[in-house]
């Protein structure tokens, strides 16, 4: 097993995947690997849909604008967030869970972020204030699966180019209410890709580091 260092340094988009299946203890550690994942609150909001039945690529490939490595991938992951993980009754439970464990107490928080957690739990969240919190927490999820694909020797392929959400979620009869997000494809390389250019340290940095 590559170490976390290795693993992000090893990494690659890969678009050509031989035709081998991806063994199930393999997906279950990569499932295990985004269920770990941190998520602000630990509200959790990331739902997955593993997809390795022929019939079912074949199909995701087509919803998919065509691109084939969907279809030959051994294992496609359909990410999915669920805006109930900020439901009131969520919210409550999270920040009871954070008070038993004694990350939230009189003693650690100002009075102004105190009554902004009782106001999270009193208030309940319209769905466009949580479209940034469910995408961003549950792509933290979604990263923490590449990674440990590259580590067990795999690669994949973040998929954004979707044509119809509305036909993924008929397809695998996702419950209405959950967020179609995106497709991870994971599979044994075909074709090892090259590194691409990175920006230098300078090019990211909004202030010089060391000043």
């Amino acid at each position: 097993m590559l170490t976390v260092r290795e693993a992000i340094q090893k990494r690659r988009s890969t678009r050509s995947f031989k035709p081998t299946p991806v063994p199930d203890e393999m997906i279950l550690e990569m499932l295990e690997a985004a269920r770990l994942a941190p998520s602000a609150s630990n509200n959790q909001p990331w739902r997955f849909v593993v997809v390795t039945d022929a019939e079912e690529k074949k199909a995701l490939r087509k919803i998919c604008f065509n691109q084939s490595f969907i279809e030959d991938a051994g294992v496609d992951f359909v990410f999915c967030a669920d805006p109930s993980s900020y439901s009131v009754e969520s919210r409550r439970r999270r920040i009871q869970e954070a008070v038993d464990s004694g990350l939230i107490s009189e003693g650690n928080l100002s009075d102004s972020t105190l009554q902004r957690y009782q106001e999270m739990a009193a208030n309940e969240p319209d769905l466009p204030s949580l479209l940034t919190p469910l995408t961003a927490n549950t792509y933290i999820a979604v990263e923490h699966m590449v990674l440990m694909a590259t580590g067990l020797g795999l690669g994949s392929c973040w998929v954004g180019g979707i044509s119809s959400y509305k036909d993924i979620r008929d397809m695998l009869q996702i419950p209405r209410g959950i967020l179609v997000l995106g497709v991870l494809a994971v599979g044994y390389t075909n074709i090892e890709p090259k590194a691409r250019p990175h920006h230098p340290l300078e090019k990211i940095m909004l202030r010089p580091f060391p000043a």
